[in-house]
């Protein structure tokens, strides 16, 4: 008895805490009035510990209301210039370009922002369109440090997740420096404004 009666206090303990963690996160996301400060805070709040869950549900909210009506357009422009972003610094053939803007482009506006919070989101979507996508004719068109790796994948289904940790080595420098080119490039537009 004493078991199920501490069990249902930890319970209760985790729920509210939960809460009021949601809740500091909302507010800490809605006092973030433009971009670089609402990524600054997401970058405070992952060092601080705080559910990682929990941050991109506050933030698709906030950024809902940012956007208000144009919610769902400004998603669907955030995964576009991401996936040409990717495409632009990875040195990727025709192949990897599709799977990329597949990827990307079917992800849910709920998880647009895992693409940049959660790394291995991004790379298991990835392994996963091109482990369904993949067939034999594209073998010759990858880069070759890609080939013999990929050969061998595709001949075992079951190391999807050898290709997502290869994804995940590719993606980590380049998604780590959004966050600062995102910041440098408002700056720009503020700057701009200004003079």
């Amino acid at each position: 008895m004493k078991n199920l009666k501490k069990h249902l206090l930890e319970i209760e303990e985790k729920r509210e805490k939960r809460i009021v963690e949601s809740s500091i996160i909302n507010r800490r996301l809605k006092s973030s009035k433009t971009l670089p400060k609402l990524v600054s805070e997401i970058k405070y709040m992952r060092t601080q510990k705080f559910d990682t869950k929990l941050i991109n549900e506050n933030l698709i909210s906030v950024l809902n209301q940012m956007f208000q009506d144009d919610g769902p357009q400004f998603m669907d422009t955030v995964k576009s210039k991401l996936s040409e972003f990717l495409m632009s610094k990875l040195n990727i053939g025709d192949f990897e370009q599709k799977v990329i803007e597949k990827a990307i482009g079917e992800t849910d506006i709920d998880d647009v922002t895992k693409l940049f919070t959660e790394p291995r989101f991004l790379a298991s979507k990835l392994a996963k369109v091109y482990s369904e996508d993949f067939s034999t004719g594209y073998l010759e068109t990858l880069p070759e440090f890609m080939k013999s790796k990929v050969a061998k994948l595709a001949q075992d289904p079951n190391n999807e997740k050898e290709l997502e940790d290869m994804f995940v080595d590719m993606l980590n420098p380049l998604m780590g420096d959004i966050n600062s080119k995102m910041e440098r490039k408002m700056m720009d537009i503020r700057d701009n404004i200004v003079s």
